[in-house]
């Protein structure tokens, strides 16, 4: 039987939980993590959270849906028209690549859209240069109209080396 992504909804906080129990029963899944500053104290350190509250990503056939939900912690699925929500191949390995890539990365929640493509998309930050300053910050969009999200990180550029994102090619020198 075909196998397809499915967001499982889960209780809070119990994402990472609920994702060592599928693996457990050797249910592919896939739990975006995000790595954000916790500043305790004088230490200055990172710590992992889930991107999205209370979703995991499963890889599942149609026959092991109730498996799935008689999981601990589980609810149910994501479902969108009386049937649960399929989520694109292409959208779950552009969301690993980007939580891999990035840090810091903030969720906005958009209208949902089955019928619009995943973008990905880079805006330069357009404030004023500080000559002093040797970076620059750019932010990267990601887009998933089938999940109603929109996910963005920063991303710091050097001032010397500005490229137009869109083409990969040497736009101009600030300095």
């Amino acid at each position: 039987m075909e196998k397809s992504w499915y967001a499982v909804y889960t209780k809070l906080n119990c994402e990472l939980k609920v994702a060592a129990h599928l693996s457990k029963k050797k249910i592919e899944n896939f739990c975006p993590v995000n790595s954000v500053p916790n500043n305790t104290g004088f230490k200055k350190r990172r710590t992992t959270v889930p991107l999205f509250k209370s979703i995991v990503f499963v890889y599942i056939s149609r026959s092991e849906i109730q498996i799935v939900k008689k999981t601990n912690e589980v609810f149910n699925l994501l479902y969108w028209l009386g049937a649960p929500a399929v989520i694109s191949n292409e959208e779950i390995r552009n969301l690993e690549r980007f939580t891999n890539d990035y840090s810091d990365i903030k969720i906005e929640k958009i209208p949902v859209d089955r019928l619009s493509a995943m973008q990905v998309t880079k805006v330069p930050y357009t404030g004023n240069f500080d000559k002093n300053s040797s970076f620059n910050q750019a932010i990267v969009t990601m887009i998933l109209p089938s999940l109603g999200y929109s996910i963005m990180a920063s991303v710091e550029l050097a001032i010397n080396n500005v490229y137009d994102l869109a083409s990969n090619t040497r736009r101009r020198s600030v300095l």
